[in-house]
Parts: structure tokens; C-alpha cells; sequence
């Protein structure tokens, strides 16, 4: 298998991370984030909140003009803004988003009866890419016999 193939197999082209639907990769959803939105007493939150369920899909929106923090991450229901992600929790998440991975974010905890600093959680999800067996199979098949470990040729070679 030539490099280039491998890396197209992959999902690694010129543009960045794509997803081909082939039999060499698997694509798992994991979470990678899960905390209290934070920010909500100065947004709309209380006039929305019962519109909001566990397992609603949000969405996450850069937001690197904030003036108090450059990894900003707007939460979002439905174009409404309900808070930010926690700055002491945003980097990671950040530079993910600036390089173009995708990230899907969903209710994980709604408590109307808590106070407002903990009535709202997220959890954050994003895609891996796992090889194959198929994958791995054909990458081993295209060695030749010379690149095996030969123990008898490393007894020569080592003495």
C-alpha cells in the first residue's frame, strides 16, 4: 500500500481530517467533556429553560474576540446563547474547534430546582478513528518476507 493510500484510508487528505465510508475505519463517538455551563444568570436562560431537555442536542460556537478570554466557547440552544464553557476548561476544546475537528455537544443534566451556576450541564463528544482488523491486516500483508524479524539473521548480525 502506497503512503499516499494509507493516508487517504485514513481520512487524512489535503484538506484536513475527512470521513470515507469504507470497511478500514471505524468511526466511535467519545465524550471527551462533561461540566456546568457557566455564565447563565446574564442570558435568557430562566425565559428558555423549560424548553430544554437531557440528550437535546446544543451547539458550540468560537467565540475568540471575547475580551475576557481568547478560547471562548458560546453554548447554544437553538441560536439562543445560554452561557460559555468554563475558561479554566476551554483550551483543549478550543484549538480542537480552530483546527476543524467537529464537535457535538448535548444536555447531559438539567436541574430547574438547583441554583443557576449548576442547573445546566453539557457534555462535549467528538469522533475517533479506529482501524480495522481489515486495515491492519492489509498494511502487515504488504511486507515483504525481508522486513520480518528474522531471529537468525539478529544471531549473526548481534554477535
Amino acid at each position: 500500500m502506497e503512503r499516499s493510500d494509507f493516508l487517504k484510508t485514513l481520512g487524512l487528505g489535503i484538506g484536513g481530517l475527512i470521513m470515507p465510508s469504507n470497511s478500514f475505519i471505524n468511526v466511535q463517538s467519545i465524550k471527551i467533556y462533561d461540566n456546568y455551563v457557566k455564565g447563565m444568570k446574564h442570558y435568557n436562560f430562566n425565559e428558555i429553560s423549560h424548553l430544554i431537555k437531557e440528550g437535546d442536542e446544543l451547539q458550540l460556537l468560537r467565540a475568540p474576540e471575547n475580551t475576557y478570554d481568547s478560547f471562548a466557547i458560546r453554548v447554544l440552544f437553538k441560536e439562543q446563547k445560554l452561557g460559555y464553557i468554563a475558561a479554566f476548561e476551554n483550551v483543549v476544546l478550543a484549538n480542537m474547534m480552530d483546527k476543524g475537528v467537529k464537535l457535538n455537544a448535548f444536555v447531559s443534566h438539567i436541574d430547574l430546582s438547583r441554583n443557576i451556576y449548576e442547573s445546566l450541564a453539557i457534555e462535549v463528544h467528538a469522533e475517533l478513528v479506529i482501524p480495522t482488523q481489515k486495515l491492519i491486516d492489509s498494511m502487515l500483508a504488504e511486507n515483504r518476507a525481508d522486513d520480518a524479524n528474522d531471529i537468525y539473521r539478529n544471531r549473526f548480525l548481534n554477535l
